[in-house]
């Protein structure tokens, strides 16, 4: 797997200056994150990649991988069944489908991790991107970031849910969007529900875009139509607080 361009942030960003709207708003969209090579690069870097898992949500606490491979043996007829079976055996509200490539587990298990990848995990915890984050949260207490690129396909979904976690620190969620085109109507759009359940706010994955929210937040992904002439790729995770 070909490396991609050094990461960099785009330096014209002033971090300070979205304070306040993060503050008041508990959540923003930053376009224009990274340098234009950075961006290109990752985007070639995950349309590239070809280990992806298919993740689906079967009960709480409890996720299933499969390998993308694995199920591209199976006839179109025999993978839709076994992913719609166990979709619809979650016995909680949270559900979803989506591939993705579980980096910051498999450094920590000790697997073996393309240079590449390695270097994403190495910038979202970098003292760039974690600085320009509490600049923006106005925290002092972010100590680091879980990672994971994520791909949704036509039928991939997201429910709402607050990404809360009794077991973790988690401060922030945020996406790094990948995707160089997307249109509104193909779906995938991470959706911010208010206390009736109504769509507050909706963010497209627009490319090269940062999505930075507090945690706890009811949010969502929409599910991605047929009419996607692309996945939908991105970097994704949590921000923590230390212990």
């Amino acid at each position: 797997m070909a490396g991609p361009a050094p990461l960099l942030l785009n330096p014209a960003h002033r971090p300070a200056a979205y304070s306040p709207v993060f503050k008041g708003q508990g959540r923003l969209h930053i376009p224009g994150i990274l340098t234009p090579a950075s961006a290109q690069g990752l985007h070639g870097l995950l349309q590239g990649a070809e280990d992806w898992t298919r993740s689906i949500h079967v009960r709480e606490g409890e996720d299933l991988d499969i390998s993308v491979k694995d199920l591209e043996a199976l006839s179109p007829q025999e993978r839709a069944e076994l992913e719609r079976s166990l979709a619809e055996s979650s016995t909680d509200s949270l559900q979803y489908i989506f591939d993705t490539l579980r980096i910051s587990a498999e450094l920590r298990a000790g697997r073996a991790m393309p240079a590449a990848l390695s270097a994403i995990h190495d910038f979202i915890n970098g003292r760039a991107f974690l600085d320009f984050v509490a600049k923006v949260t106005g925290d002092d207490r972010l100590a680091f970031a879980d990672v994971m690129a994520t791909r949704y396909l036509p039928g991939h979904f997201l429910t709402a849910h607050g990404d809360e976690n009794p077991h973790e620190r988690r401060l922030y969620a945020y996406v790094l969007n990948l995707t160089p085109v997307w249109r509104a109507d193909w779906g995938g759009v991470l959706m911010f529900l208010d206390d009736d359940g109504h769509v507050a706010e909706g963010y497209i994955p627009a490319f090269n875009a940062l999505n930075l929210f507090a945690v706890p937040q009811t949010h969502a992904v929409s599910m991605v139509t047929r009419l996607a002439r692309t996945p939908r790729l991105s970097i994704t995770g949590w921000i923590h607080a230390a212990g």
